[in-house]
């Protein structure tokens, strides 16, 4: 960032969180796979403490498969599918939901009640961006103390990010 500075995020899953104070924090980064992030911080000096939070589960709610939903309502971000944030996408998403949401405002502007049905076409209209955010978010599945329904198609799915990974790599 500005001024050679660092912002750095380290995360465990199930009972092996990366720990509050810099010595240890320091000493989880070194039992990381690659020793890239452990070289980059092992002498930092930091501006401020370690800030530590708890994120329990993803969570997409299918509000579309309603019958019905209530008039007045939008849900929006997090409402509709809340991301763990080790993945860096739910704010992206929050926005496309925003885009998404504008552009039907703007084109139901003339109508008599613009408001008339927008619930559902806006829920029918954001599904298909939840989807890829959705598909990493369920990577957690890897490991067996994740609760919740696996997709059928789970071990396909672990073989194309494993490929994704080692290319990144």
């Amino acid at each position: 960032m500005e001024g050679g500075r660092w912002i750095v995020s380290l995360s465990g899953r199930h009972g092996d969180p990366p720990p509050g104070d810099l010595e240890g924090f320091i000493a989880f980064a070194r039992t990381l796979r690659k020793p890239t992030i452990y070289e980059a911080i092992k002498t930092a000096k930091p501006l401020g403490d370690i800030v530590r939070y708890n994120f329990p589960a993803s969570v997409w709610r299918h509000f579309d498969r309603l019958d019905r939903f209530p008039g007045g309502l939008i849900p929006l971000g997090d409402s509709v599918c809340r991301f763990n944030p080790v993945f860096g996408q739910g704010m992206s998403v929050a926005a496309i939901e925003a885009v998404t949401l504008g552009r039907l405002l703007g084109s139901r502007a003339a109508r008599s009640d613009p408001l008339d049905g927008l619930a559902a076409e806006y829920l029918a209209g954001t599904q298909q961006c939840l989807e890829a955010p959705w598909a990493t978010a369920i990577s957690d599945f890897v490991y067996p103390q994740t609760r919740g329904e696996r997709p059928a198609d789970f071990e396909k799915r672990l073989q194309y990010g494993a490929a994704l990974a080692r290319l990144a790599a």
